[in-house]
């Protein structure tokens, strides 16, 4: 097993032997490498990888779109910008869906902060901007970029 994997693009990937992968924590985002499962190829996860990083604001600027469209309707209903408690609270103005936060307030409140490449698709945890009282949002997305799935 190689103790390191060089990428041009992404940086130096650096085997954990507990994680079963290869892992770069340069820069804002981690990325990994899951090798545990058998018959993977390392270095063709490394150009997925690769691809990725190349087309990676078009991929999280799509990916927030679709992760807003996944879960607006819960934050709304949820997760609500406002106190229920509040005895002043307007609730017609709530109805009304006034307090409620739009896709694209949803959309820049998130940060993508990890990627994992697995064997038939990726991984993304995105900080969630306090949409969520600061839970992670996780996702799994196809090699093609499409969302296969989103919670928090």
């Amino acid at each position: 097993m190689e103790k390191s994997i060089k990428s041009e693009l992404i940086g130096v990937f650096t085997y954990n032997e507990e994680m079963k992968a290869y892992e770069v924590h340069e820069g804002k985002i981690h990325w990994k490498l899951d090798i545990s499962h058998e018959g993977v190829d390392v270095k063709e996860m490394k150009k997925s990888a690769e691809k990725l990083f190349i087309r990676l604001e078009e991929f999280d600027k799509n990916a927030k779109k679709a992760i807003a469209e996944k879960l607006i309707a819960y934050k709304n209903d949820f997760w609500p910008e406002y106190d229920v408690d509040d005895e002043n609270l307007d609730w017609d103005a709530v109805e009304a869906g006034e307090y409620d936060v739009t896709k694209e307030q949803f959309e820049k409140a998130l940060t993508l902060y990890d990627i994992i490449i697995r064997a038939n698709d990726f991984y993304c945890e995105y900080d969630d901007g306090d949409l969520f009282g600061g839970h992670r949002i996780h996702t799994h997305f196809d090699y093609d970029g499409n969302l296969l799935s989103a919670d928090v």
